[in-house]
């Protein structure tokens, strides 16, 4: 639902404050990405990658829905080596700045057997933005905390965020995707930080004949959301593909539950799979995607109309919990005229603009190649290095209207 007041409004705070004693919460990372485990051969240089939509349509980022360029094919399959048709923009940096090297080869995933990729992101800002269903429209949405490039806003594009801002995730900004979030707040009514964000890539492992799906790399300027359909208004007590989280007691549910003190609570969602192998974008910002459908025999697979496997995309954002976390509840719970469930509500959005080499190595040596990379490691013995260290407030005002 639209805000009345459509003037640009948003806040960065600058991480400035003392240090917060974030060792522990550290060493529950790799927990934090195993509840996210819970839920959900062919080497691509960047003049190689494939999309499938007209690249000035790509670079411009617009908000229609793109027209149809070369069709997508089988899953794994190259569409095309045409590099009209890719859209994707090369670095404007040195990304061998971001990257450590001379590492190992991280283990073998094959026995699961899906390959997995997972990087941790920081929280950047907040912004009364959205960029995928208000393209243009500062201050037109419910407040948004938003991780990843440092410069989303309202005007980002495929093009800007490839070219500008830095970024909360490791690897800074050779991962300059865009990733925001329904704002949380307490039952003080006051803002929350999220301690840290996971993400995690992985492969859909064996087709309905037992037979590996390798993945697409992400196409230039593809624009998802999951979870709850806000435009939809659908029950919010319907599955939309998340949970909330206790963390250590695992109290798994679809609204925000009540955990112990100094006990972080998380919620993890997972994106769609499936690719329409046509548009970046469409008219809901999600007819483009699918989710597998099961068949009678229990296997999952892409439906027809969604043809082409991408990388599954779960996001896990934790908080730091004083024990009130029965009382918290999301700007988009709050909506003017309307009241749901706290937590109900959860969605989130996704604006990809990762280098296109970096991106092209950890889809084919890491998913597709059945490796378990963690940490950011890529797969060929080098590794994304770490997030920028959010220091600032972890509780504070939401920012003017």
């Amino acid at each position: 639902m639209k805000r009345s007041h459509l003037h640009p409004r948003t806040t960065r705070l600058a991480s400035t404050a003392p240090g917060r004693g974030r060792t522990s919460g550290r060493r529950r990372v790799l927990r934090a990405l195993g509840a996210i485990v819970a839920i959900g051969g062919l080497t691509v240089g960047a003049t190689e990658l494939v999309g499938t939509t007209r690249q000035g349509e790509a670079l411009a980022g617009i908000a229609s829905i793109p027209k149809a360029g070369a069709t997508g094919g089988a899953p794994a399959k190259r569409v095309s080596t045409d590099t009209s048709l890719t859209g994707f923009i090369a670095s404007n940096f040195n990304v061998a700045q971001f990257i450590n090297t001379g590492g190992g080869i991280p283990a073998s995933s094959a026995a699961e057997p899906t390959g997995n990729f997972r990087l941790i992101c920081e929280f950047s800002h907040l912004a009364y933005d959205d960029p995928i269903v208000y393209p243009g429209d500062a201050g037109a949405s419910h407040l948004h905390m938003f991780f990843g490039n440092t410069g989303a806003n309202a005007d980002s594009t495929y093009s800007s965020l490839r070219t500008s801002g830095d970024s909360t995730c490791q690897g800074g900004p050779v991962n300059r995707s865009a990733y925001w979030a329904p704002a949380l707040f307490n039952g003080a009514g006051k803002v929350m930080a999220p301690e840290f964000i996971t993400v995690y890539y992985k492969g859909p492992g064996r087709d309905v004949n037992g037979n590996l799906v390798n993945v697409q790399t992400l196409p230039a300027g593809l624009r998802m959301i999951a979870g709850y359909d806000m435009a939809a208004q659908g029950a919010d007590t319907a599955y939309n593909h998340f949970e909330w989280n206790c963390e250590l007691t695992q109290r798994k549910q679809s609204t925000v539950p009540s955990c112990p003190a100094g006990e972080k609570v998380g919620v993890v969602l997972a994106f769609p799979t499936c690719w329409d192998g046509r548009s970046l974008d469409s008219f809901n910002h999600r007819a483009h995607l699918a989710y597998p459908q099961r068949n009678s025999a229990g296997k999952t697979a892409c439906p027809t109309s969604h043809p082409v496997s991408l990388p599954e995309f779960t996001l896990g954002i934790w908080f730091n919990n004083d024990g009130d976390s029965q009382n918290w509840y999301l700007s988009s719970d709050r909506m003017a005229g309307m009241v749901h469930r706290n937590g109900s509500t959860f969605h989130s959005d996704w604006f990809g603009a990762w280098d296109p080499t970096v991106q092209s190595t950890w889809t084919e040596r890491c998913i597709n190649g059945l490796l378990n990379c963690s940490g950011g490691a890529l797969g060929d013995g080098s590794q994304l290095k770490g997030a920028a260290n959010y220091t600032g407030p972890m509780v504070f005002d939401p920012p003017p209207l």
